[in-house]
């Protein structure tokens, strides 16, 4: 009769997601290899090198679930060969990241309006456990730029013609998880059109003192304040819009011009409009 003698036990190795240095989830691919004199039978499983899942038919790929919670996470194997024995515990190690980065973005440090599409993005990033890899920007959320590294600020444009705008900001970390932040301004490029009239259009007036009927219009940001000038040179100061004001005429008979000029809430101003009387 014979019998095969075997008194070494396996050895082997394993790999946790190719050698990857982080996962952004606990279920990962472990890359298996034994070897024994008399052949490798079965193959266990642990999170914590006590634990031990079931024994497995070997093989050389196999699932698992790494422990929950971010951090580093240890994967043990066992290997028994066709004589019983079982091996050493063999380990690979892997980051598991599962949250995305945080960030913030603040287009020219958080105002409402802007005239011109060259602005300026502050920004902030930061990720606990693997580190904020790099960052890219979009105008519309689809088309971005090409990812590079991550800074404090940085000149931006952004797309042409007036109205909201919004800034698409993502920050990826270290293990691919991706966050992605927004900020909006309104983007008001066009100045205030308008209009003055003294005493509703009257061709002479008996007094200084007149009345004066204003309109404006902005399409983008709104009409906030108008100041006035008897000469078109020496201005009062700004004042909130109205559509009516009492204003007093330079001293003496003859013809009389009153000068206005309007301010949008993204501080543009209009070009000078005129009335005159007698």
């Amino acid at each position: 009769d014979t019998i095969i003698l075997d008194t070494t036990a396996s050895t082997g190795s394993i790999t946790i997601a190719g050698g990857a240095t982080y996962a952004t989830t606990t279920a990962v691919t472990l890359t298996l290899s034994a070897s024994d004199a008399n052949g490798v039978a079965q193959m266990r499983f642990s999170n914590d090198g006590s634990i031990w899942s079931t024994w497995y038919s070997y093989a050389t790929s196999a699932s698992w679930t790494l422990a929950s919670g971010d951090g580093t996470k240890t994967v043990y194997v066992q290997f028994k060969d066709n004589a019983g024995l079982v091996s050493s515990s063999y380990s690979d190690t892997i980051i598991l990241d599962t949250v995305p980065p945080t960030g913030s973005i603040s287009i020219n440090t958080g105002a409402t309006y802007t005239t011109a599409t060259s602005v300026t993005l502050s920004l902030t990033y930061s990720d606990a456990t693997s580190g904020v890899s790099q960052v890219r920007y979009s105008n519309d959320g689809i088309s971005y730029t090409a990812w590079e590294a991550p800074s404090a600020n940085k000149a931006w444009t952004l797309s042409s013609g007036d109205g909201t705008k919004t800034v698409y900001y993502q920050v990826k970390d270290n293990a691919g998880n991706v966050a992605t932040f927004t900020d909006t301004i309104v983007l008001d490029s066009t100045p205030p059109t308008g209009s003055i009239s003294i005493n509703a259009g009257a061709t002479y007036t008996s007094s200084m003192s007149v009345t004066l009927t204003l309109s404006a219009t902005d399409s983008g940001s709104g009409i906030s304040q108008m100041c006035f000038s008897n000469d078109g040179s020496t201005w009062s100061s700004w004042e909130s819009y109205t559509t009516s004001k009492s204003w007093t005429l330079t001293s003496g008979d003859g013809t009389k011009t009153v000068y206005v000029k309007y301010k949008d809430n993204a501080g543009l101003e209009s070009s000078v409009f005129s009335d005159s009387i007698i």
